[in-house]
């Protein structure tokens, strides 16, 4: 499936014109937002491919940059950048290059445009198979670090508490929850419960990850079904193997 394609500018100029009646010659859906637009935001959610035509004064947004970055982090949102080394380095200072498609210094060739938009399509397919992994956790650093472990094999997601997380799976599909025990205001076994008891998340699975091993605590979650306790301690590679017996349908208990 083609992917559809937001191309972000100031104003729609001749230059950015002509790129969007290549690309839609080419057989890509391209729309145009400004970056003054108030329905620019929407326009980010609703694609999953973005080219940003950088000048000077994308620096008088840091917050729309901001938003970019989150949903490049968040929902693996495709940026492609289009402007001057100079704009590059203004725009790391947002966004780092680990969250770009691709740069491309102007004037460009549109068909080196085209060639990165390819290569984006061709993983689609395999990152619609992934696995979507929904961490719950209060410790920011943690949450950032299992990230960083499971990314590249599954589609990984993240919330601090129990409501943040409720309220992203009343919108999205995770295939598993990985959730800590130990959080303020609110414990892991009161977030499974509350998990338990909507219909957006009753039936997904959850495997606790968490420091506490004590008897009393296993003991006192498993009449609400987890599929598995597994401690923080454990390693990225017995975390991933943990998580293939899991997806393989393995008992991890």
């Amino acid at each position: 499936m083609t992917d559809s394609i937001l191309i972000i500018s100031k104003v729609d100029s001749f230059m950015v014109n002509a790129i969007k009646v290549k690309l839609v010659s080419s057989g890509f859906n391209c729309d145009f937002e400004s970056t003054d637009s108030p329905t620019i935001t929407k326009s980010i959610d609703e694609k999953r491919v973005i080219v940003l035509y950088v000048d000077d004064s994308i620096f008088e947004k840091p917050d729309l940059l901001i938003y970019l970055k989150d949903k490049c982090n968040d929902d693996d949102k495709k940026l492609i950048l289009i402007g001057s080394p100079s704009d590059f380095n203004g725009i790391s200072g947002y966004i780092s290059d680990n969250y770009l498609a691709g740069k491309l210094e102007r004037p460009i060739d549109i068909n080196d445009l085209i060639a990165i938009l390819i290569g984006v399509q061709s993983t689609n397919v395999v990152e619609e198979d992934k696995k979507s992994i929904l961490i719950v956790d209060d410790d920011a650093v943690y949450l950032r670090t299992v990230r960083d472990w499971l990314k590249d094999i599954y589609k990984v997601y993240m919330a601090n508490s129990g409501i943040q997380a409720l309220t992203w799976l009343a919108k999205n599909h995770a295939d598993l929850i990985l959730l800590d025990y130990m959080m303020p205001v609110t414990t892991g076994k009161e977030i499974l419960e509350m998990l338990r008891s909507e219909d957006c998340s009753k039936d997904i699975p959850v495997i606790f990850l968490t420091c506490k091993s004590d008897k009393e605590t296993v003991k006192s979650v498993m009449p609400l079904k987890p599929e598995g306790y597994l401690l923080k301690s454990i390693n990225m590679a017995v975390l991933r193997s943990e998580l293939e017996k899991f997806f393989n349908g393995e008992s991890l208990i």
